[in-house]
């Protein structure tokens, strides 16, 4: 911190514009609300949504993809996050049948070759993330904390947290790693291919620096810019299906986007390869309130009580007693993905009621698609059979988790 501002330095995600800026300090009033320290930045870009004057910025990659989308040479295929996408529904006032067709068909337009769901790969991260605890109530070594936000952990390793931390990897790993190398066997997308991920999080261009499998990340901001250059009449906008392979998600990778939609996915799945039924219907959305910031709830397992916790900024994860945890959701960004740094601006009077609606367009989506528990997804059972071999298993670690952390 100088000057009473957060500075950014050589950070991969944030910058600032210095002409704009008035060093007022609500960038550091924000960091010192939600996160309430003053250690180095950890990429969430809450500052962005607050700073009154536009000064703080993502950094854009959005000018390099289109670059790439207009090179006839290359294959440009795009992965889409489901907080992107209901705030898309929401900015662009989509309508249709299938608000999600509507949105796929606009990717198409912009130039994109191939639209995939990310959501496969957050049904993936809840399989393997479950395994993860069920092994753990069996070895008694707990808690066990989500792996889904970058922010977080940046924090959490250095703060002795990461030990913590499933090794299973976040969506947008397993998606990179979908598309390179599984779905890349059964599509001939040439040599040439630019994957961009389309992310509601700043972070995100941090995450991918160590992968091949992921090009770019673009926020749905700049997915907005892009829209918006190419002057693109959204009425004409024909409907289109995600492609096949990775089109398919069930509702639990849907909810990732909403804080305590991890948790919740991890729970149904948990809880069918514990009791062998599914997670029941009393006991579904209870954790996905976007009005808190830190939730705790001690859920009925039969064979026994599972007591969990949701975060939203590192400022509330001085309320847990890690002892008293089985499984702990953590976002840097209140309300969880809908509210990342790389969203839409929204006035300071309507923040809260943004946020909201977007939490609640993804509850809706749950409740309305026919499967909601990822261990049900056909093309789940595809990777599995086809590529990755049994759930948790060896080659499953091998290439669906970090290395091994012991708590």
């Amino acid at each position: 911190m100088k000057d009473g501002r957060v500075e950014f330095g050589d950070n991969p995600c944030l910058t600032r514009i210095e002409e704009k800026c008035t060093r007022c300090g609500l960038c550091k009033k924000t960091c010192d609300r939600i996160h309430g320290f003053d250690n180095e930045c950890i990429k969430c870009g809450q500052c962005i949504l607050t700073c009154p004057m536009g000064a703080i910025v993502p950094k854009y990659d959005y000018q390099k993809v289109l670059n790439y989308l207009n090179d006839t040479e290359y294959k440009v295929i795009i992965s889409i996050a489901p907080a992107s996408r209901v705030s898309l529904i929401n900015e662009l006032k989509l309508k249709g049948v299938d608000l999600t067709k509507k949105l796929v068909g606009l990717l198409r337009k912009v130039g994109f070759d191939y639209v995939y769901d990310i959501a496969v790969g957050a049904d993936l991260t809840t399989v393997e993330e479950s395994l993860e605890l069920v092994e753990r109530i069996k070895n008694n070594k707990f808690p066990l904390m989500t792996s889904c936000c970058p922010s977080w952990k940046n924090y959490a390793k250095n703060t002795n947290l990461d030990k913590y931390i499933s090794t299973t990897k976040s969506p947008i790993k397993m998606q990179g790693y979908l598309v390179k190398n599984y779905v890349s066997k059964y599509v001939n997308f040439s040599d040439k291919v630019i994957h961009v991920l389309l992310m509601p999080c700043v972070s995100k261009k941090a995450e991918i620096l160590d992968t091949d499998d992921i090009d770019f990340v673009i926020t749905t901001r700049e997915l907005l810019y892009m829209v918006n250059e190419a002057n693109i009449e959204l009425s004409k906008i024909p409907e289109s299906d995600f492609d096949p392979l990775l089109g398919n998600a069930t509702s639990s990778g849907i909810i990732f986007g909403t804080s305590g939609g991890v948790l919740e996915s991890v729970l149904r799945t948990s809880y069918f390869l514990i009791n062998n039924e599914q997670f029941p219907d009393n006991l579904k959305n209870k954790m996905l309130n976007n009005a808190l910031n830190f939730e705790e709830c001690t859920y009925d397992f039969k064979k026994l009580k599972l007591n969990v916790a949701r975060v939203c900024g590192m400022n509330e994860l001085k309320k847990l007693d890690l002892s008293k945890y089985h499984l702990v959701e953590v976002m840097a960004c209140p309300g969880g993905c809908i509210n990342g740094g790389g969203q839409p601006l929204v006035p300071p009077n309507v923040f809260d009621e943004a946020k909201q609606l977007k939490s609640d367009l993804l509850v809706e989506i749950d409740k309305k698609t026919k499967l909601n528990n990822s261990y049900e997804s056909k093309e789940i059972g595809d990777i599995y059979t086809f590529d990755i071999g049994q759930p948790g298993g060896k080659e499953a670690h091998k290439k669906l988790h970090n290395e091994e952390k012991v708590n």
